[in-house]
């Protein structure tokens, strides 16, 4: 067993670690955190055992029994947003990151941030690149890469960047966020829901002061076989996300106007990908789909000839899709 010394009173980093079925892939996440060799007494790893009924949890208590960062805890079952704020509530760290357990970390992540920290100065939060890996190919998670470090004086702003060109990420595993921040404003994810990032990260963002971006791609998302179409919960899928996009959409309401537009616009986006990638065509999700929602919210000329498909035909909307991606 190696020498538990106590790391400092307040590590620099907090790294949560939601588990859940994951023992086949738990070791090889958790040795990518423990990688980051010149931060390893200045960072905590939380593993939050959600109720696991396999062995996970007691693959979570040989690795914090191994390693002084690692502090494992155990809880019932309540969903990936129960485990990460069961993690906010128990981190010490100046700032926290989210990692999911089957996913790793390139080695240099926390010095990269440490660096853009040191460059830019505090903030409320800093993005990061990351990859989306199948096993064969890596397809970058940003959809315009970056070329250099850049920062956005607020949360609005960086929202109102984004959602102009159409390149906002809000996976939660590619932000580190101030813990302080989070706390302060009382910023935890809703739980209970699907999609709980499209959630949080305009909420968040919304509040937040200084956002800084790297162009680093550091997270290492691994794809496996639980996309919408293969679900068994399709369709709380579905309605999870469109009553989030309606709150959002009641949000934008109270933005300036610019925002507004484009945030809508966003929304706008997002609900009709969903309509495309449920097939929502099919007789049992025609109901979900309020066709109203997708009236006054098009700003560029491809959303408009997408909402005139749609209302037209969702059928033939899906194909139009399906073909043009094939392009």
């Amino acid at each position: 067993m190696k020498d538990r010394e106590e790391l400092v009173k307040q590590p620099k980093f907090s790294i949560i670690v939601p588990v859940y079925k994951v023992e086949e892939y738990l070791q090889v996440c958790v040795d990518s955190l423990l990688a980051q060799e010149e931060y390893k007494d200045q960072m905590e790893i939380l593993l939050i055992d959600d109720g696991s009924p396999d062995k996970s949890g007691e693959l979570c208590d040989r690795l914090a029994e191994a390693h002084k960062q690692i502090k494992a805890f155990h809880k019932p079952n309540g969903g990936l947003s129960s485990a990460r704020n069961y993690g906010l509530d128990r981190a010490t760290g100046e700032y926290v990151l989210f990692v999911d357990s089957d996913d790793v970390m390139e080695s240099d992540t926390l010095k990269k941030i440490t660096e853009a920290l040191d460059q830019f100065g505090e903030a409320d939060a800093v993005f990061f690149d990351g990859v989306e890996d199948d096993g064969v190919h890596q397809d970058p998670m940003r959809r315009v890469p970056l070329e250099q470090m850049q920062c956005a004086d607020n949360g609005k702003q960086y929202l109102l960047e984004h959602f102009r060109d159409r390149n906002l990420n809000v996976e939660a595993c590619l932000y580190a966020y101030r813990r302080a921040f989070l706390n302060e404003q009382n910023l935890r994810f809703r739980e209970g829901i699907l999609h709980e990032d499209v959630e949080f990260t305009p909420r968040i963002m919304m509040q937040c002061g200084k956002v800084v971006e790297l162009p680093d791609r550091l997270y290492h998302y691994l794809v496996r076989e639980n996309s919408i179409s293969t679900q068994k919960n399709k369709e709380k899928n579905i309605r999870d996300l469109f009553q989030t996009l309606r709150e959002q959409d009641q949000m934008a309401e109270h933005q300036e106007p610019e925002l507004k537009k484009w945030m809508k616009n966003a929304i706008l986006d997002s609900y009709l990908n969903m309509v495309q990638t449920a097939r929502m065509y099919q007789k049992q999700y025609r109901k979900l789909l309020d066709k109203r929602f997708l009236l006054g919210k098009a700003v560029t000329n491809w959303n408009r000839f997408r909402v005139l498909v749609c209302l037209i035909n969702v059928r033939l909307y899906c194909f139009m899709n399906d073909c043009y991606k094939k392009l």
